[in-house]
């Protein structure tokens, strides 16, 4: 099997997110970069695992996940409904969602023919109000154990206390 080789892509419908240090913030991630925040984020997790081979941030527009910056393969889903596929149920059951092969789930979006699993972690803010989501595909089932989900979690939380 070829490697997919990775890269940064951005999609037509940019969405974007203002993300930016707090002014009382004493100490940001080592891994954000101000001029951009949620690519910065995608490049950070996509170094976490070998087994991530798809890593991307939808932000919440209304009833609607918008494609933000993403590493890997182009997606044709840019726009995503609250409700729809893994990245959709996220948000409409409030609930991060670890799919350990998404052959199994009958509402999962396909975006390449090789994914086998998917790890979607909501975004939130302060408050636990959802901002986004981090959503990750691998081809490799059963691929996103407690450290991985650990890792992605952290950086969800921290990308969410710096959102403005």
């Amino acid at each position: 099997m070829a490697a997919v080789k990775k890269r940064t892509v951005r999609p037509k419908t940019k969405a974007k997110a203002k993300v930016q240090p707090k002014a009382l913030s004493p100490e940001l991630p080592f891994w954000f970069q101000p001029e951009a925040p949620l690519g910065s984020a995608v490049r950070y997790v996509a170094s976490l695992s070998p087994k991530f081979n798809w890593v991307g941030i939808y932000v919440l527009k209304g009833k609607f996940l918008e494609l933000g910056p993403y590493l890997g393969a182009p997606s044709e889903h840019t726009r995503i409904p609250v409700g729809k596929g893994v990245c959709g149920t996220a948000v409409a059951e409030n609930a991060d969602q670890n799919v350990a092969d998404v052959r199994s789930r009958a509402n999962y979006l396909s975006c390449s023919l090789e994914t086998r699993s998917e790890l979607v972690v909501l975004i939130r803010d302060r408050g636990g109000k959802i901002l986004g989501q981090i959503d990750i595909d691998s081809h490799e089932v059963a691929a996103f154990g407690p450290e991985e989900e650990s890792g992605v979690r952290r950086v969800a939380k921290e990308l969410g206390e710096l959102w403005a």
